[in-house]
């Protein structure tokens, strides 16, 4: 989840991580009123990076709504980049808005869940306007950290590289494979029985999808289950 103020560049990140304009890019504060999500790949790895509104008070009633359901998406992340800008840094005011939001992202997230500082616009300021030590400093405009950045939302995914590829360290996509294989082992006995309950047989493969979309969330139960009833005759 990216979060902010407006104009700190959450689009052009998004844009930047997904490698393409996904999101609309402009100079007016409060451009993006609603949350704008894509799945991108990272070696191979899917991660879901959502785009949300700047994070301010407004007297504009659709913005407000905008921002209500960015602070709505960001209690369900499982990672927040809180995106600063570079060049407003010697600003009391923004420095301020800034703390602020750092205050209620605290209040509203679990402990476990990390929020990464990441500076944007470096390409503008240069060397002489260093992001701080615990961040990260990138350009969304020119690309300069992009990598970086990705390489820091793998470890926070809990993925690590080894000699033999990417593995996974997280205990729930290992909890998630095993009711895959739990699922799809119950469904192949119902497919070798001599008169198949297809609806049964159904319902397995739907469990076992739904705990492979808590991984990828890609394919839904409800996309399985019409791939399903356009092929074979399931009787009420």
């Amino acid at each position: 989840m990216i979060a902010g103020q407006p104009n700190a560049g959450k689009s052009s990140l998004l844009n930047a991580l997904a490698g393409a304009e996904l999101a609309i890019v402009s100079a007016v504060a409060g451009t993006t009123r609603d949350v704008v999500s894509q799945t991108i790949q990272i070696q191979g790895v899917p991660l879901h990076v959502a785009d949300t509104a700047g994070l301010r008070d407004s007297s504009d009633e659709v913005e407000r709504i905008g921002v209500a359901r960015a602070w709505g998406q960001i209690e369900g992340a499982d990672a927040v980049l809180f995106l600063h800008d570079l060049t407003r840094t010697a600003s009391p005011a923004y420095a301020e808005a800034d703390a602020e939001i750092l205050r209620t992202l605290r209040e509203k997230l679990s402990a476990s869940v990390p929020v990464l500082d990441v500076w944007n616009k470096q390409d503008t300021v240069g060397a002489h306007v260093p992001a701080p030590a615990d961040g990260l400093a990138l350009s969304a405009k020119t690309g300069e950290g992009i990598e970086a950045l990705r390489q820091r939302l793998l470890e926070v995914a809990g993925w690590q590289a080894v000699p033999e590829g990417l593995y996974l360290a997280r205990a729930r996509h290992v909890d998630a494979l095993g009711r895959v294989d739990r699922h799809l082992e119950i469904a192949a006995t119902q497919l070798a029985a001599r008169l198949p309950a297809l609806d049964l047989l159904a319902e397995e493969l739907r469990l076992a999808q739904n705990a492979l979309n808590e991984i990828t969330g890609e394919f839904g139960s409800d996309d399985l289950l019409g791939v399903i009833f356009s092929r074979f005759c399931i009787g009420k």
